[in-house]
């Protein structure tokens, strides 16, 4: 029996005025997936984390989290849900400690020795005004509250833009350690590419409110390729005819060619039987993301 998406769009558009920043989105998140929501600003990654726990509604479409409309979540499920904005709103008048005192009694599901070592590690004052905060105390304060309950599904849109190196590094090693925690989704936007691959098992991304890929990590790794061909006796041929040929480089006796949304082996066969010297070897995870950025709005 395949189990329920914790998130499911159909057809969701998002319209400000004129301005589409969600077109035709529509997706299931499985449970337990970490996925990593990327694309340029403006690309639509806010608009679409803010649907899932209904601060954002659609113009037309549907959104569903844990099965029930985004525009009717209840308290139940609401409080299942941790999310956290690039820049976030906490009521300034309360202190620190009167945050999470708020938050605490409203998830049964608190952890307050999670929320005590964050507290800490965060070097968070709790009889400090949150209006008093830096921005990055502030972000660090919503990413405690976020989390200490451990959500079943976890929001994290640009958690660590406010953050400096040593606060980015202990927010990593904090999701790594929920990530341990079985069943629970999670899903992050950032443009630290390399932060997010540490992390997510999942891409997906979006760029002019359109998704242009949503697939797992380790399949794009093996199905995106740097070819380096030269020629043996007679000239490349132009076009390199290689399968899944996106760019090329070079000229008639070498070349450089990048070759996507086909598997190496049949990369390496197609060098083999046209009879010119190939090595293939992987991306790096930020050429593979750039590639689908730019890309014309295919869906890998």
């Amino acid at each position: 029996m395949t189990e329920q998406p914790v998130v499911r769009l159909r057809g969701v558009s998002k319209l400000y005025g004129a301005t589409r920043a969600l077109d035709d989105v529509s997706l299931d998140i499985a449970p337990g997936t970490i996925v990593g929501v990327l694309g340029p600003n403006g690309s639509g990654k806010t608009t679409l984390l803010g649907h899932l726990p209904g601060l954002i509604l659609p113009t037309s479409g549907t959104v569903e989290t844990f099965g029930v409309p985004a525009a009717r979540l209840g308290d139940a499920e609401l409080a299942r849900i941790g999310y956290v904005s690039q820049e976030p709103r906490l009521p300034e008048w309360l202190t620190v400690g009167e945050t999470i005192e708020f938050v605490r009694a409203g998830r049964d599901s608190w952890d307050g020795a999670l929320a005590g070592r964050l507290l800490a590690d965060f070097e968070l004052d709790p009889a400090r005004s949150v209006g008093a905060l830096s921005p990055g105390l502030r972000q660090r304060l919503a990413i405690l509250v976020a989390v200490a309950p451990r959500p079943d599904l976890l929001v994290l849109d640009e958690p660590a833009a406010s953050l400096d190196p040593v606060a980015r590094h202990d927010f990593l090693r904090l999701l790594m350690e929920l990530i341990q925690d079985q069943g629970r989704t999670i899903l992050i936007s950032s443009h630290v590419l390399s932060d997010v691959e540490k992390v997510v098992d999942t891409v997906l991304v979006i760029n002019r409110g359109q998704v242009h890929c949503h697939q797992p990590l380790d399949d794009l790794r093996e199905t995106y390729h740097r070819v380096d061909v030269m020629a043996v006796g007679a000239d490349l041929p132009d076009p390199l005819p290689l399968p899944g040929l996106l760019t090329v480089s070079g000229d008639r006796r070498r070349a450089m060619a990048v070759c996507g949304h086909v598997p190496r082996q049949q990369v390496e066969a197609a060098a083999r039987v046209l009879g010119f010297e190939a090595k293939v070897r992987g991306l790096e995870f930020e050429e593979i993301y750039r590639l689908i950025a730019t890309s014309d709005g295919r869906k890998v």
